[in-house]
């Protein structure tokens, strides 16, 4: 399996030697280098296709792409970014381009991709694939966009585009809905033995993006009400119910990261292993400042203290790190940051977390990253069958005693209505997905990030006093400074998508 897995990314590394990752928004001849006549078999649309799920696990390989995630949520707060914790955010900002620059060159991959469809020969099957994947990632490239910033161009083509226009996050996710409806017309169920199983895209991780992006358009600022959440339940049931080799798995399996074996729960997933020139970088980002670790996301007190106790808390959390001089308990004010250790996100073969002291003598390891499970589809359903209908019903109902079970905790009383029902739901889900960069987004289409910063404790790492106080109008992220220097246009909205 292994060397499967160095052969596509070696594949990847070639291409990348190749591809200059320049910003595709201005025309740039030097970075013209593909084009329909060097891609003529569906061989040769595999290999670029190897470059675009590089680029798509590089969004995951170092945390720059997700710092701006993890703004302002209380299931994890940035230690050494603490300008990431800050409202009104700063458009010169690193990390405001990072993502942005990440997603586009994933875009411009995938159009790219999908300019050769009809235009080169062989197996019309594997070639419908191969298109279903470039959809799939176009749309999650848009559908990581969206969730963070306030405007963004739409680019379907491999045309340069200096002059573009912004269009409306509304816009923006119904551009995700057309590309994820065609990824799911095109992807297989299975990949079977091949080696795309370990990373490519399923038509049941179609489904489970296009769950959650109506779940986003029923909320805010989308604000499609009931309907979309009628849609988001459809789409997740179809998941829950389909025959994709998915459900509920341990603890142990999710986050065992000893293997090189998939957790069913894992509905898109990235393996970062042995040859690999970028092992997973995510990790050092949650592992202790003790220990080298560049520690910059962490939860909240306030989210820990009221993380319910139990098997799910102990599978989530480290609360005691081991050093040379001795145990030490998370809030040990001699620690350089006193805060519990995100235990589910730092599993590694490279780290034995049993013996004492932890050591680390790296900043990369081998790893996986489950960008999206099926707990998070199983919320997504309950959650929106209750607020499509007024009422959860039996399968709701029944996913969640499955995941308050696992947990170790009491399943929920039976006859509640939608609305307290689904209002329990968005908190276990925050619990589920803690530290997963999930929980922004979930605040943000609910409206409720004004509601969850006036909890924020004054002991807290960064306390409100510096985050200042959020509005409708600081939710997102503004376009980068940087692309609006190469095109002001960009500060202006394409007519017809401001609806």
């Amino acid at each position: 399996m292994k060397k499967l897995i160095y052969r596509f990314l070696a594949a990847a590394l070639a291409l990348s030697t190749l591809m200059s990752c320049h910003d595709f928004l201005k025309e740039d001849p030097k970075g013209q280098f593909m084009s329909a006549s060097y891609f003529n078999t569906v061989e040769d649309v595999q290999t670029a296709l190897a470059r675009m799920v590089y680029n798509s696990m590089d969004y995951y390989y170092e945390g720059k792409c997700l710092n701006m995630a993890c703004r302002l949520a209380d299931d994890i707060c940035a230690s050494n970014y603490k300008v990431l914790e800050v409202f009104k955010q700063s458009d010169g900002e690193q990390y405001v381009f990072t993502n942005w620059e990440n997603c586009y060159e994933s875009i411009k991959q995938a159009n790219f991709i999908l300019s050769l469809d009809g235009t080169v020969e062989g197996d019309e099957a594997t070639l419908k694939q191969y298109m279903g994947m470039a959809y799939f990632y176009r749309g999650y490239a848009y559908y990581n966009l969206v969730r963070l910033y306030k405007q963004m161009p739409i680019i379907t083509d491999v045309d340069p585009h200096p002059d573009i226009k912004s269009s409306t996050q509304q816009a923006v996710w119904d551009q995700v809905v057309s590309d994820m409806t065609k990824a799911e017309e095109l992807l297989p169920a299975s990949w079977g033995e091949s080696v795309m199983r370990l990373e490519a895209p399923t038509v049941a991780s179609a489904k489970a993006v296009l769950a959650e992006t109506y779940l986003n358009m029923a909320g805010y600022p989308y604000n499609g009400g009931n309907a979309y959440y009628q849609m988001a339940a459809d789409k997740a049931k179809e998941v829950i119910n389909g025959n994709y080799g998915v459900g509920f798995d341990t603890y142990d399996n999710i986050w065992n990261n000893k293997t090189d074996q998939l957790t069913k729960e894992a509905l898109l997933a990235y393996i970062y292993i042995d040859s690999s020139t970028e092992k997973n970088a995510l990790i050092n980002c949650f592992m202790p400042a003790e220990y080298s670790g560049w520690y910059w996301f962490m939860p909240e007190k306030g989210f820990f203290r009221n993380f319910p106790e139990g098997p799910r808390k102990d599978a989530t959390f480290y609360t005691t790190v081991k050093t040379p001089g001795g145990d030490k308990a998370w809030d040990d004010p001699t620690r350089s940051v006193p805060l519990p250790v995100y235990r589910k996100m730092i599993q590694t073969p490279a780290m034995d977390y049993d013996k004492e002291p932890w050591n680390n003598d790296d900043w990369r390891y081998d790893g996986k990253v489950c960008a999206l499970r099926f707990t998070q589809t199983a919320c997504t359903y309950a959650e929106a069958i209750a607020r499509a209908t007024g009422s959860p019903d039996a399968l709701a109902y029944d996913l969640m005693d499955n995941i308050r079970t696992r947990a170790g905790l009491p399943v929920y009383a039976r006859g509640l209505s939608g609305d307290a029902f689904a209002r329990l739901v968005v908190q276990e889900r925050a619990w589920e997905m803690a530290g997963e960069f999930t929980r922004y987004s979930d605040l943000c289409r609910l409206q409720m990030v004004e509601e969850i910063h006036k909890q924020r404790g004054s002991d807290e790492l960064v306390n409100s006093d510096y985050t200042g106080t959020p509005t409708k109008d600081t939710y997102y992220l503004p376009v980068p400074a940087s692309e609006v220097l190469l095109n002001k246009n960009l500060l202006e909205i394409e007519t017809g998508t401001d609806n």
